[in-house]
């Protein structure tokens, strides 16, 4: 009997020409060929990712935004290395109309509106947002307002490209109260991100949601605040497989290290068309062979979107391909003959 094999060469590039229907909004694929026989080519992954952190900005949050600051350094050295094409946002948990009273409502926070590799470096201080906010956390509300195409039109910016993982980070020790744009309480949230970040042509979710918060009843204020549970985060998290760690840590290198490992791996994963067979696996990168491994390998994954049950090839630790290395993996779908 003939085995099928699929073979698969893919080179990153931050240089990568994408195109896409301007009619659609549906973001670019990133697929191997539909071969019957074997298939042997370049294939190119996206590494664009646009980053949001929405800041709770209330009394006693000062704490929480100077120790997430503390740890930017990490997740910026990280996609760095990886050669990761990047733009990141700040805004905040306040949406008042008053901006008067609340000059940093309803907006992204700092010119430029987002950061790069080039300016980076100010994004420890863009994160310290300060607790003059207003006491009627709307994060969810604040995401939706910067996101939205009028928003940006207003303002002139480009943040939001539709060829680009999007990922909103969370921080906060409160419930989320936001009505404007829909009930924090349901799925409204969920379905406005899937319906602005719709899932690329090859399956691939097109968001993911972190949230660094209350995640038991339990206070860490320190200042006696009232917290709570962040239910509302945590359901975005939970449709869209984010990281979700608690505020109430010390040292927060720990909840930024797992929202950095999520987005990597969002972006470097590679989707089967097909159930692959596991045992035919064999992947190199840059020449060096990869193996099975949760720590510094890949490993074989799938998640429901939908109604399709995607696969996936994950890579981890030192087995992550940074831009310019060319990967190769070799396999045989299930059930080939």
């Amino acid at each position: 009997m003939k085995t099928t094999q699929i073979i698969l060469h893919y080179t990153v590039t931050l240089a990568l020409a994408l195109q896409f229907s301007g009619c659609s909004g549906r973001a670019t694929s990133f697929a191997l060929p539909s071969e019957q026989g074997g298939f042997s080519g370049q294939i190119f992954y996206n590494n664009k990712v646009d980053i949001l952190f929405v800041v709770d900005n209330s009394k006693s949050m000062l704490q929480y935004q100077q120790r997430l600051s503390a740890r930017m350094t990490d997740m910026v050295s990280t996609l760095n290395n990886l050669k990761m094409d990047y733009r990141v946002a700040v805004t905040t948990s306040t949406m008042a109309k008053d901006t008067a009273t609340y000059p940093i409502s309803r907006k992204i926070v700092g010119t430029p509106t987002y950061l790069t590799a080039a300016n980076i470096n100010l994004l420890t201080e863009r994160i310290i947002v300060g607790e003059s906010g207003s006491d009627l956390e709307r994060s969810l509300d604040a995401m939706t307002l910067v996101t939205s195409p009028s928003y940006l039109s207003s303002i002139g910016s480009d943040f939001m490209r539709t060829d680009a993982l999007f990922a909103v980070v969370f921080i906060s020790d409160e419930l989320d109260q936001s009505s404007e744009f829909g009930n924090a309480n349901s799925a409204d949230f969920i379905n406005l991100l899937n319906s602005r970040k719709p899932t690329f042509d090859t399956g691939a979710r097109g968001w993911i949601a972190n949230y660094i918060g209350i995640l038991t009843n339990q206070s860490c204020d320190n200042l006696g605040g009232f917290v709570a549970i962040g239910t509302q985060f945590i359901a975005l998290v939970d449709e869209s497989k984010g990281a979700k760690s608690s505020i109430c840590n010390a040292d927060l290198s720990s909840a930024v290290s797992n929202i950095k490992a999520r987005i990597i791996d969002q972006i470097t994963a590679y989707r089967f068309k097909d159930i692959p067979n596991k045992a035919s696996i064999h992947v190199t990168i840059a020449g060096r062979a990869a193996f099975e491994d949760v720590i510094n390998g890949w490993t074989l994954e799938s998640e429901v979107i939908g109604t399709k049950t995607i696969y996936s090839l994950k890579f981890h630790g030192t087995s992550i391909p940074a831009a310019n290395e060319f990967v190769d993996v070799k396999y045989t779908p299930a059930g080939a003959t």
